[in-house]
């Protein structure tokens, strides 16, 4: 075989091995990001579609957002009764649990605080952890809470004490969302 027919050989197994090598690696990465995020359209039905006395203020707002590798999906509404306001967004971290760690993760470091001013502490919640804020003076609320390790959810209040947001988050059923794919946290897929 001459040195030119060695270089073609050569050259064919040398793509074919890059070739396989690209596949196996989309391969990969296609399942360590799954497909498994709920939908914007998805999220809207795990959230409150009306709030008593309040009226839904703007258009419903969702998205599915990919940073780098990850990807996560959001979906947020909002009302309002005067001057009062109520936004809820919730957001799917099942292809990204970097970020649902990070956004949790940060209530232990947390001062908790009681003052006739602040209030920042735990908040129980069922199937998951919670953080509650309320600023006395400028009348600022806000319910953090994680549930099934994969969503995290923020009910912000303006003009709205933190038992009405207690109350707006008593009424999301954490039962009707779906448990965390812990194949994706599985060492084989990172």
């Amino acid at each position: 075989m001459s040195s030119r027919a060695h270089l073609h050989v050569s050259v064919f197994f040398l793509r074919s091995a890059l070739i396989i090598i690209l596949a196996a690696y989309i391969s990969s990465a296609t399942r360590a990001q799954g497909n498994s995020i709920l939908m914007p359209e998805a999220l809207a039905k795990l959230i409150p579609e009306k709030i008593e006395g309040f009226s839904l203020a703007e258009k419903i707002n969702g998205r599915s957002i990919k940073v780098g590798t990850l990807t996560y999906s959001m979906m947020e509404r909002s009302f309002s009764k005067s001057k009062r306001k109520i936004r809820i967004m919730l957001f799917d971290y099942n292809n990204a649990p970097i970020m649902y760690t990070q956004s949790t993760g940060k209530w232990e470091s947390q001062p908790h605080e009681e003052t006739d001013e602040l209030i920042q502490r735990p908040f129980t919640v069922t199937n998951g952890q919670g953080w509650e804020y309320h600023n006395k003076v400028s009348n600022a609320s806000q319910i953090l809470m994680g549930i099934h390790d994969r969503f995290y959810l923020i009910i912000n209040g303006e003009g709205v004490d933190l038992d009405l947001l207690r109350l707006i988050a008593a009424t999301v059923n954490v039962s009707n969302f779906p448990q965390r794919d812990r194949a994706l946290t599985d060492a084989k897929h990172r």
